[in-house]
């Protein structure tokens, strides 16, 4: 029976990653590094910044110890404030389906996002009123290893108080799908970032959007 919804963010809430993408290439670029959106998506989507700034040294071979890291993060973290400042806008249907489902159940936010972004974000979209709507949150500052490990979910549920079993994670990434999985979270995939052909088998349903989904059909197909 769905007890509770967990929504990922990046790709399910706003299209925030062209926005990462160009925070990533800013701070990159006084160590000489830089690569297309294309690159990005295929490559580097999913990670957190921990873990992408240990891709992009790993890849393009500059040093960086764990001082350099936590500076780099630091300043991807102003630089993408400061360009979602400039507008963002959440995918059609997402907000009233988070507000729908917030007056039925208890529903978090599971993100690989730092606390820090997905706070920057949120009250500017829907007219600030999402701040209010989740009953708990778990980023990539709550947990050692991020997704496609499991422990994000696991804690999100855990933070619930529902069982993973009745808890539905509503993705869009094959990474976010497994690391969902594995936590014993029921799953709904999200065709805003991947193609339905990328995302068949990752999930037990995939809808094209959010769009007029309600919380009744939620609970028609998650029994």
């Amino acid at each position: 029976m769905l007890k509770a919804i967990v929504f990922d963010f990046d790709g399910v809430i706003v299209d925030s990653e062209p926005l990462h993408y160009r925070a990533f290439l800013e701070v990159l670029k006084p160590v000489g590094v830089s690569f297309d959106y294309g690159t990005y998506m295929r490559d580097y989507i999913g990670y957190d910044d921990r873990d992408a700034m240990r891709a992009f040294s790993s890849e393009f071979g500059f040093a960086m110890d764990d001082a350099k890291m936590a500076s780099m993060i630091e300043d991807k973290a102003e630089a993408f404030e400061r360009i979602v400042h400039e507008g963002i806008e959440p995918f059609a249907g997402v907000a009233e389906l988070i507000e729908a489902a917030a007056a039925a159940m208890p529903i978090a936010i599971c993100s690989g996002a730092l606390r820090a972004d997905i706070q920057a974000i949120l009250p500017a979209i829907a007219g600030g009123r999402l701040t209010s709507r989740f009953h708990a949150m778990v980023t990539a500052d709550d947990v050692e290893h991020s997704k496609p490990d499991p422990q994000s979910y696991a804690l999100a549920a855990e933070r619930l108080g529902v069982a993973p079993g009745e808890c539905l994670a509503i993705e869009d990434t094959p990474t976010g799908l497994q690391s969902a999985r594995h936590a014993g979270l029921m799953t709904l995939a999200v065709a805003n970032t991947y193609p339905a052909d990328i995302l068949t088998g990752h999930a037990t349903r995939i809808v094209g959007s959010l769009e007029g989904l309600t919380v009744e059909q939620l609970r028609e197909w998650y029994v």
